[in-house]
């Protein structure tokens, strides 16, 4: 992926983060789940845990220890991404994992408790590579200076490389408290970026709603099992058969909302002429008469005729030949 421009619509993330606990064997069997699935893309959480977490937090630091990927497996599963053909990106968490996660993946994401960071957002833009930035714990006003921070640099003022990303940081999130008014909103505040959803709550329909109010990618987490274990992140997740159904969900949204156009349809096609109105005489005319308003009548007939939207182009024509009551008028009908 060397951007967002051309991805499919809407992108779907299978957020894997820490679901894998700390076992390669787990994060590759959560790749070859996702990627049946229906996943576009997977994603993980890179970081060094002494400079993630605050040293006096041993506890904390003890688990992230534990959750943590060698770099060695890292590149192993970009190289399993690459060869089964799903796209491999994570969020670091530290200056020098963002510099290892650069030799290895085409675009970065920046989590919501680090997106008041400047010291990584600095590192990150300074690679020139498309940024999502997830905009959780952000008003308006924090999220205007992020931007005038990326757009600084003139790669980051092309919509395909900077998303930014709609997010509640509530685990789970409150249906009633997402606000998925913030995508249309932040699509019309900035033109020029690309806009998505990273979605906390449980089940999919709200990331199903993101979709129809405009997200182009949407992130969900994703696990084994939701009862995998005590960890938190696998309740808030999808399972492999419930993402399958919120892929199938969002297939079935992006048919009936269709493309950005108004056409007539193939099944209206079948109804055209019979719902149209035409031009039908009142009275008998013989050849040669002047046609006026007051000798039609517009109706609906299924037979051909001239419609009613062309009343005026034949008003005050003659007719080349007679014309039978209650006949729909042709073009054939008229002296050309």
């Amino acid at each position: 992926m060397k951007n967002f421009k051309n991805l499919k619509k809407p992108f779907i993330v299978a957020e894997i983060g820490n679901n894998h606990e700390g076992s390669i064997k787990n994060a590759i069997k959560l790749i070859k789940l996702a990627k049946n699935a229906g996943a576009d893309a997977v994603k993980f959480q890179i970081f060094d845990p002494s400079r993630y977490s605050s040293p006096k937090d041993k506890k904390r630091i003890l688990q992230l220890k534990k959750f943590s990927l060698k770099k060695k497996d890292v590149i192993n599963l970009k190289k399993l991404c690459d060869k089964i053909k799903i796209i491999f990106f994570a969020t670091p968490f530290d200056l020098k994992s963002a510099q290892f996660l650069n030799k290895i993946q085409n675009v970065f994401k920046i989590s919501s408790g680090d997106n008041n960071y400047f010291d990584l957002h600095k590192k990150i833009r300074s690679f020139r590579k498309p940024v999502i930035i997830s905009t959780g714990l952000m008003e308006y006003k924090d999220i205007i200076k992020v931007v005038k921070f990326y757009r600084e640099m003139n790669f980051f003022k092309k919509k395909e490389n900077l998303c930014l990303m709609h997010c509640i940081s509530d685990y789970p999130a409150n249906k009633n408290n997402v606000n998925l008014n913030s995508i249309p909103f932040l699509k019309k505040k900035f033109p020029n970026v690309t806009i998505g959803y990273s979605d906390h709550t449980l089940g999919f329909d709200i990331s199903a709603l993101s979709f129809v109010l405009g997200a182009e990618i949407i992130e969900k987490h994703f696990t084994i099992s939701n009862n995998f274990s005590k960890f938190r992140d696998h309740k808030i997740s999808l399972n492999p058969n419930s993402f399958k159904k919120f892929v199938k969900q969002i297939i079935k949204l992006k048919k009936i909302l269709g493309i950005n156009n108004k056409f007539i349809n193939k099944d209206e096609k079948k109804n055209l002429m019979t719902m149209r109105r035409k031009l039908v005489l009142k009275n008998s005319l013989e050849k040669g008469k002047i046609i006026k308003n007051n000798n039609l009548l517009i109706v609906r007939s299924p037979y051909e005729g001239i419609l009613a939207s062309e009343k005026n182009k034949f008003l005050g024509k003659k007719l080349e030949k007679k014309v039978i009551k209650f006949n729909n008028l042709l073009k054939e009908d008229f002296i050309k």
